[in-house]
């Protein structure tokens, strides 16, 4: 019953929102996964990103006091950070497969520091900010850009919504791209396709971080 529930919200996912699905951790096996590879692949992260371009999002956490740069494990917080190492950081929860919640806090991959597991809390992770920000409060330390300069470890913000984490184009025409995101309780960290279309039309800005390079 779960796997055909799954296929039935994949198949409305595609229709209704336009999405390019992607691999995630777990996909379903069997015969309810072939009927899906005409479509799209059956796992989480089509669910998540039905979940993700929902006008109803779900609130997001507290957000933690400010603090100012620090070092904690051969880690500068709140300082610059190259692209490559916020993509690592993102994959060490994506790996992990941290759990999405608005309460708890994970540890970054070097244990220097915790955070929490929304989606904010994800992206203020992987790029090393010294608190856990929201969807609010994120564009005070980036920048906004052209669709066509989005570069891998740079964000695509709905503030009040939702963030997800640009990891880098999926085609020659950047039409369509990958992105990270802990998505929601149904579906924790996801990683799959978007098209730029539909990410504009649903409210969504392209930004990146002010001290990325």
């Amino acid at each position: 019953m779960r796997s055909v529930r799954k296929l039935l919200l994949v198949l409305a996912a595609v229709v209704g929102f336009g999405l390019v699905a992607g691999p995630a951790h777990a996909g379903v096996t069997g015969p309810a996964a072939e009927q899906a590879q005409v479509v799209a692949q059956v796992d989480d992260s089509d669910i998540a990103a039905a979940d993700a371009f929902d006008d109803e999002a779900s609130p997001e956490g507290v957000e933690e006091p400010s603090a100012k740069a620090f070092t904690a494990a051969k880690v500068r917080y709140g300082g610059t950070i190259t692209r490559a190492t916020v993509l690592k950081r993102a994959k060490f929860w994506y790996d992990k497969n941290v759990p999405y919640s608005q309460s708890a806090y994970a540890w970054d991959v070097n244990h220097g520091k915790k955070y929490r597991t929304d989606c904010s809390g994800f992206v203020s992770m992987s790029w090393a900010l010294t608190s856990s920000r929201t969807t609010r409060t994120l564009g005070a330390v980036s920048t906004k850009i052209a669709w066509k300069s989005l570069k891998p470890g740079d964000i695509v913000l709905r503030a009040g919504h939702h963030v997800q984490l640009f990891e880098k184009w999926a085609n020659k025409s950047h039409t369509v791209f990958w992105i990270y995101e802990e998505g929601s309780t149904r579906s924790d960290m996801n990683h799959y396709k978007v098209s730029v279309s539909k990410s504009k039309s649903s409210g969504f800005v392209p930004r990146r971080y002010k001290k990325i390079k």
